[in-house]
């Protein structure tokens, strides 16, 4: 084969194929992009540019690449590789140039490989394959796009149950309150009292006027066979049933009882006491006011002594 110009050939071929192209003695060739400029007159587009660095990785795609398409081994197409390295620097050292086609040539400058790119040189870098079968395309137009899904919004209530709920419960404690209060200030006088008016009147006379009654059949058989003495007489007796500051509430807890044989009697400038007329034996006082202070939840019950 004609050594210097197929080795040229390869060289060239291989750095538009990769964009760079190691050669061991010369040094690594590249592609540079240079960017779009102006140049004072009229506006350049980018362009490629090959420089030449010394040094590089030694490898031998370059070599593999010759052999591949030469059909021989790769240590002869490295040594083909490493005479071309020694022709070339021994040309460019006396001041001839060594050129790749359609690239651009080698030359020395200053001691030092330099490679000069040819002016009519353009590289166009492969672009992005496309679909070129009309039928696929027609295929990926046809799926449908996936479109994510949402959940649809929920309608908003017509009524808000929970503030309705709120209103309720405040209207309901206000109105506790509120009777709470009533209710304290109108049965604050007669908070001293615990017991409840008699259902029957009938009931409380009899348990008031007869509150002997039982007492006496207990000792019937007694009585018959002694004499009556002064202790076995029944006689009526005043009992205490209340002390009050005023009047007043002495009077409405007269009221309240509606029941016979009460009175109010004053005790002194400040108190009024409330007095029910009980008859019964003086044997059988003691058994009266503990069956009195149960009934009408008064506990200080004790026989009335009018005043001297």
């Amino acid at each position: 084969m004609k050594f210097e110009m197929d080795i040229a050939n390869y060289i060239g071929l291989f750095l538009l194929k990769n964009q760079f192209c190691y050669i061991h003695g010369l040094g690594n060739m590249e592609l540079k992009k240079i960017p779009a400029r102006y140049d004072g007159q009229a506006l350049l587009s980018s362009s490629y540019d090959v420089v030449v660095t010394p040094g590089g990785s030694i490898d031998d795609n370059l070599a593999n690449f010759i052999a591949t398409n030469e059909q021989i081994s790769i240590s002869k197409a490295a040594n083909e590789l490493r005479e071309f390295s020694i022709k070339t620097r021994k040309e460019i050292a006396e001041g001839r140039e060594v050129i790749i086609p359609h690239i651009g040539k080698f030359v020395e400058e200053n001691g030092k490989v330099k490679f000069i790119t040819d002016p009519n040189f353009s590289y166009v870098p492969a672009g992005i394959p496309v679909i070129r079968n009309s039928r696929q395309l027609e295929e990926q137009n046809s799926k449908p796009a996936h479109k994510p899904s949402y959940p649809p919004p929920h309608k908003a209530d017509s009524v808000n149950w929970s503030m309705v709920i709120l209103a309720v419960v405040l209207v309901i404690i206000i109105g506790g309150g509120a009777y709470g209060i009533w209710y304290y200030t109108t049965r604050s006088d007669n908070a001293s009292a615990t017991a409840q008016i008699p259902a029957k009147d009938t009931v409380v006379k009899s348990h008031v006027q007869g509150a002997d009654s039982a007492l006496i059949k207990k000792d019937t058989a007694i009585s018959a066979a002694l004499p009556a003495p002064d202790t076995l007489k029944i006689n009526p007796y005043k009992m205490v049933i209340g002390d009050y500051r005023t009047k007043d509430r002495a009077d409405r807890r007269v009221k309240n009882l509606n029941m016979q044989n009460l009175e109010v009697a004053q005790k002194d400038s400040s108190d009024y006491l409330v007095l029910v007329t009980v008859n019964c034996r003086m044997a059988d006082t003691t058994h009266v006011e503990d069956s009195l202070k149960r009934y009408f939840g008064y506990k200080n019950l004790m026989i009335y002594k009018q005043p001297n």
